[in-house]
């Protein structure tokens, strides 16, 4: 039996059911406007791991095989059938593609791009844009998630309480930086607080979610969502929410290739980059 790797692929058949409805009735509008329909043969490649696109596919007929690079060469992950759906977390992400999907047999797929997506959501299914917006960072976060549950759960045993959050504010230091933040040192109130790329759509794309939106230009340094400070339990700490080229947080690269995508911040002064190291996005962060 094929093994899916949960919260780790974005080609995948766990779908959330939001997503999977929504694109489901996409689909049936597809013969209308918003889909393409593609036919690949045995052994073609539809998604490849590694690179960058904003689409997703529903699988009409055929088997697609999803296969994985590791160091002892490349493993299949999972066989998916009819109906289901893969490669969807293009449609909310700029991160690379976790693995790839190829044809094993004759295959007919209906594509979408995330402008599509985006268009069909706001058309026939405002209701469920606060829903999907807070779903899709509950996924960005999951392992996030199980932590603070642990880490409730061992305050509740212990009968301790977190007390007053200690006051942190976020500085530019590049002239980009400091131009975003009018030239003024800003108290950061609420957390997570979320970080990211302005775009032209930001007022109508639901997947775009941030606090805070810096003003990149191609090539970009910043993702869409990019990054998060967080606090829990008296600490402070930068999650990378599935960047392109991840945050360097005091030096240290997290997200964007790396496997790890959180890091602390200490007491004082704290330097973060979001994107490359000749990013114009650095922040100094104080507690």
């Amino acid at each position: 039996m094929p093994i899916i790797l949960r919260n780790t692929l974005d080609i995948q058949s766990s779908t959330p059911m939001h997503t999977f409805f929504i694109l489901h009735e996409a689909s049936q509008w597809g013969k209308v406007k918003k889909m393409r329909e593609l036919r690949f043969r045995p052994g073609k490649i539809i998604i490849k791991e590694g690179e960058i696109n904003d689409t997703a596919y529903i699988l009409k007929s055929g088997i697609v095989e999803v296969r994985k690079k590791t160091r002892k060469g490349e493993v299949k992950l999972a066989e998916l059938q009819a109906e289901s759906i893969f490669g969807e977390m293009g449609l909310i992400e700029d991160s690379p593609r976790t693995a790839s999907a190829v044809a094993k047999t004759e295959v007919v797929v209906d594509e979408i791009k995330r402008e599509d997506f985006a268009e069909i959501l706001e058309e026939k299914a405002k209701f469920v844009i606060p829903i999907m917006k807070t779903l899709l960072e509950r996924l960005r976060q999951t392992n996030e998630l199980v932590a603070q549950l642990e880490d409730r759960l061992r305050i509740e045993h212990v009968g301790k309480i977190p007390g007053d959050i200690p006051e942190i504010h976020i500085e530019g230091i590049t002239d980009e930086s400091k131009k975003v933040l009018l030239n003024k040192k800003m108290k950061i109130k609420k957390f997570p607080f979320k970080i990211g790329r302005e775009t032209t759509q930001k007022s109508h794309d639901i997947f775009i979610d941030n606090d805070l939106y810096l003003p990149d230009s191609p090539p970009f340094n910043v993702s869409r969502n990019h990054m998060s400070i967080n606090y829990l339990n008296g600490k402070f700490y930068v999650l990378d929410r599935g960047s392109s080229l991840g945050t360097i947080v005091n030096g240290t690269k997290i997200g964007g290739g790396v496997s790890s995508f959180k890091a602390n911040l200490k007491k004082g002064e704290n330097i973060i980059i979001l994107g490359s190291e000749t990013s114009p996005f650095k922040f100094k962060i104080i507690i």
